[in-house]
């Protein structure tokens, strides 16, 4: 806040016979309802300070219109104390309110640490917001201009520095200063405000801005209105600069997901096909000998050549069907990615157009419970994934710490439990709580779906155990996701991706 205003403020509340004069008055209440906000209630107005980014804003808000709930009384040995004067501090930004008892708020109004400290006897009783610095003894220091250069003088605006430039105060004695400064304020203390709108704030100023919002004739209303506006713009667009920032960071994090799947996909077009690589094998058996590790072979087209590795101590015929297996998991793999990539650029898309349309948004009341929908969706994060096969429902764990959880607290009994035999992978559930009869066909494609999501996913064929799950138990001491079965029947079946 700026000296003048400072001091202005100052002359209104110590000014006898005026409206907002609060000399002789009764504090009444001095309470707080938040660490950042103070109130004090004197017999003609309220004064409600909010100290928002470390600067004090002044508000004077109809009594009965505070805050009834929570009210935590502060300074509690000034209430009922009647105001014996204001002290004002010329240039500087600061003022003190001296009761009739000899106690003493100071209001220490310096920018970002800026406080309101409570004196008795010149001795430091608190301050609030209650974790500013301390400052430990009352003292009444008048600004000094002593040795001081513009620049030095903080409590201007920038066009009130302007106007002191052009007069070359640098080069004036400290008597002139001063008289400059005296002409600077009294052309100020009765002069309008303008409360104006800029892109960014909400301003108090001397004149009309590029949008005028409305102007005073006294700096209280001009305060007050200025407060609760520019606090209420600020709060707006910080909450949506950080709500933008998460989804924007949403965004890039589905960016690379995306960038990767589609170097996957070139990737797997470039290679040279496995099942090309079998068929040339099978067309030059003649020339391939047993214990080869690898051959150079021309292209069906006869354009070029395709090195080929080679299990040495296979005959051509296995080192061919061992590629024409592989063909089988690369025809797949393809598949998968690019459904995969399709479900990527869907997902990007559609927060995209998440972004544009939380851009439009103008209330904070909006932004808020668009903010806390999206926080409740991330609460409740379940240990697995849901999918449908043959009207029952399918849920496949998410980790091994997921596993324990979904065998826990996400299944019943009757359930049918399925994991890939021997290796590492998901738990996966048939949800069965009536205890229907499953269908073997049934059994089969979640078997394939518990094969693709653990170690033998790359295999052509994979052996998949299944039982109900009152027959698995966790062992004491066991680590997460390992499990005893007690009865068991396997299946054979071939890695199938759900998707």
């Amino acid at each position: 806040m700026n000296a003048f205003i400072i001091e202005r403020l100052a002359n209104e509340l110590g000014e006898k016979g005026k409206a907002n004069s609060i000399i002789g008055k009764e504090l009444y209440e001095l309470f707080t309802t938040s660490q950042f906000d103070i109130n004090l209630v004197f017999e003609p107005l309220a004064l409600k300070i909010s100290f928002f980014q470390g600067q004090a804003y002044f508000q004077s808000p109809q009594p009965d219109k505070l805050q009834k709930k929570n009210r935590l009384p502060v300074f509690k040995s000034l209430t009922g104390c009647r105001v014996r004067e204001i002290i004002k501090y010329p240039f500087d930004r600061r003022f003190d309110i001296v009761f009739d008892n000899g106690q003493i708020l100071v209001f220490y109004l310096y920018g970002k640490f800026s406080q309101i400290t409570h004196y008795v006897n010149e001795e430091w009783q608190e301050s609030f917001p209650v974790k500013s610095s301390r400052i430990e003894r009352y003292e009444q220091k008048f600004y000094s201009l002593k040795e001081r250069n513009l620049q030095d003088l903080k409590f201007l605006l920038p066009e009130e520095k302007e106007s002191l430039a052009v007069l070359d105060f640098d080069n004036l004695s400290d008597d002139k200063k001063h008289r400059a400064l005296i002409e600077l304020g009294e052309g100020k203390f009765h002069k309008r405000l303008y409360l104006n709108k800029s892109f960014k704030k909400f301003t108090l100023d001397y004149s009309e801005k590029a949008e005028p919002i409305a102007h005073f004739d006294n700096v209280i209303d001009a305060l007050d209105n200025h407060s609760r506006l520019y606090i209420s713009h600020q709060v707006f667009h910080q909450t949506k600069a950080a709500h933008l920032g998460k989804l924007r960071k949403e965004l890039n994090a589905i960016s690379k997901k995306l960038k990767s799947a589609e170097k996957r996909i070139v990737e797997l077009n470039r290679a040279r096909g496995y099942k090309e690589k079998a068929d040339l094998i099978m067309a030059n058996m003649w020339q391939i000998e047993k214990g080869k590790k690898e051959m150079k072979l021309a292209t069906f087209d006869g354009l070029g050549e395709v090195k080929i590795k080679l299990q040495e101590m296979l005959t051509p015929q296995a080192n061919a069907e061992r590629y024409y297996t592989k063909s089988k998991n690369e025809s797949k793999q393809r598949v998968f990615t690019l459904k995969h990539l399709a479900k990527v650029k869907q997902n990007y898309l559609s927060k995209q157009e998440e972004i544009e349309s939380f851009e439009k948004i103008n209330n904070l009341k909006e932004i808020r419970k668009k903010a806390v929908y999206k926080s409740k969706q991330k609460e409740v994060r379940l240990p697995y994934r849901s999918i449908e096969v043959d009207g029952f429902e399918i849920r496949i764990g998410r980790g091994a710490k997921d596993n324990d959880e979904l065998l826990r607290f996400h299944t019943s009994k009757t359930d049918l439990w399925l994991h890939a035999k021997d290796v590492s992978g998901s738990h996966v559930i048939i949800r069965n709580p009536v205890d229907k009869l499953i269908p073997i066909g049934t059994i089969e494609k979640v078997a394939s779906i518990a094969a693709f999501y653990s170690k033998a996913k790359s295999e052509s064929l994979a052996a998949v155990i299944y039982t109900q799950r009152k027959y698995i138990r966790k062992p004491k001491g066991a680590t997460p996701g390992l499990v005893k079965v007690d009865r068991e029947e396997v299946v054979l079946v071939e890695p199938m991706s759900d998707v």
